[in-house]
């Protein structure tokens, strides 16, 4: 018996009105919270020398704070869409952004590197908690006919974050303090619990029987492994973007940062268009398009010796990788339309894992003085997997 047979229920998002006419402000309201978890996610990385340097540890040590939270999201948000079921979606959220606040707090005020990874376990449970039950409600808000565009909207939070929150955060770091940082992070998602405490409607819940059959659904398992496998090549190579610009490119300082902004700016277009495109396209055209373009462009970076190139394919890089997340939702939630928050969660979950995968297997070979130009191309040959697995995925069958 498949999922999409037992799991409807008078109580779902697919019964309610097919749009609401005033989705826009709460959905923003939401992104306002996912923009505050994009902006955590990536901030450390900026001032790790100055977390070291305050906790008197070495940098790498520093660095398992961001593994921490990766991890604990990826780990956890699928456990927790389970685990959660019988409550209340605005109270979920509310709760989820106050642990995230209160945790990124408790990260400012940790005296040593023992309690800031704690506390970062809790900002990931935070995390895991809030941004799939946040696109489930963007996308119950916005009806099927806009779902692209809603879920683009909480992806787009997530990738402004990264491109200008994360700057603000760093300069807030090197300028004042890293407490500071974390203190700025929270305020954003304190101001992102205000709108959600004034703003957003509340939806109904799904029992637990419903949400565990989720798991028995191998084109749901399909979706989250290409999930998975897109974006730890996508990360993979991003994440040791200094290395590889500098070895192909000679690629170095002030125009490595205009390189990492053009891949930000990519990604704004990649996140906000993708929803566009998938509400025009439909999510597995829009999905072959992203990650055809993210095989084709991690290739080029091998190639790239000059700057002007180098810049150009990784803003185009940058698009490819952020583009795959919406319309991967957008078919889970297609898939179970009754059980949005827990099929996105196992969505993000599959990036997070992903993205800490491939952090890992990228370190590894640098390690093991792997080229830059290998290091693409073990990027590209996981991307070519990922769209294997694209593929091969079932297309769903007309009804009846």
């Amino acid at each position: 018996m498949t999922t999409e047979s037992t799991t409807t229920g008078t109580n779902s998002p697919a019964t309610a009105p097919p749009s609401s006419p005033a989705w826009g402000r709460p959905v923003a309201v939401l992104a306002l919270g996912s923009f505050a978890m994009g902006t955590d996610s990536f901030v450390l990385a900026g001032i790790l020398p100055q977390i070291a340097g305050g906790l008197h540890v070495s940098t790498g040590a520093a660095g398992q704070t961001i593994t921490a939270f990766a991890l604990t999201y990826g780990l956890a948000a699928p456990f927790l869409a389970v685990l959660t079921s019988r409550l209340p979606r605005k109270p979920l959220l509310a709760a989820a952004l106050g642990l995230f606040v209160l945790a990124n707090l408790a990260s400012a005020a940790a005296p040593n590197l023992a309690l800031l990874l704690v506390a970062r376990v809790a900002a990931g449970l935070g995390a895991a908690l809030y941004t799939p039950n946040a696109s489930a409600a963007a996308a119950a808000l916005a009806g099927p006919a806009r779902r692209g565009r809603a879920l683009s909207v909480i992806l787009g939070g997530l990738t402004v974050g990264t491109v200008f929150g994360v700057p603000v955060g760093t300069a807030i770091g090197q300028h004042m303090s890293w407490q500071a940082s974390l203190v700025f992070v929270a305020a954003v998602g304190a101001l992102a619990l205000l709108g959600v405490l004034l703003v957003l409607p509340v939806p109904p819940t799904t029992p637990l029987g419903q949400r565990i059959a989720v798991l028995a659904n191998r084109r749901v398992v399909a979706m989250v492994v290409f999930m998975l496998l897109a974006s730890g090549a996508s990360i993979m190579v991003y994440t040791y973007t200094a290395t590889v610009l500098a070895q192909i490119a000679h690629i170095r300082g002030t125009t490595l940062s205009a390189a990492l902004l053009a891949w930000g700016v990519g990604g704004i277009f990649g996140s906000f268009g993708s929803g566009l495109l998938t509400d025009r396209l439909g999510a597995a055209c829009t999905l072959t398009c992203a990650i055809l373009l993210l095989i084709v462009t991690l290739a080029l970076l091998t190639v790239c010796t000059s700057i002007v190139p180098a810049i150009i394919v990784m803003g185009l890089n940058g698009a490819a990788g952020w583009a795959v997340s919406t319309p991967n939702n957008h078919r889970l939630t297609a898939l179970v339309p009754t059980l949005p928050g827990v099929v996105i969660s196992f969505n993000s979950s599959g990036i997070y894992l992903g993205q800490a995968l491939g952090a890992a297997l990228g370190g590894v070979l640098l390690d093991h003085d792997v080229t830059a130009r290998v290091l693409c191309l073990a990027g590209v040959g996981i991307a070519v997997v990922a769209g294997i697995v694209h593929a091969l995925i079932p297309r769903p069958a007309p009804e009846s």
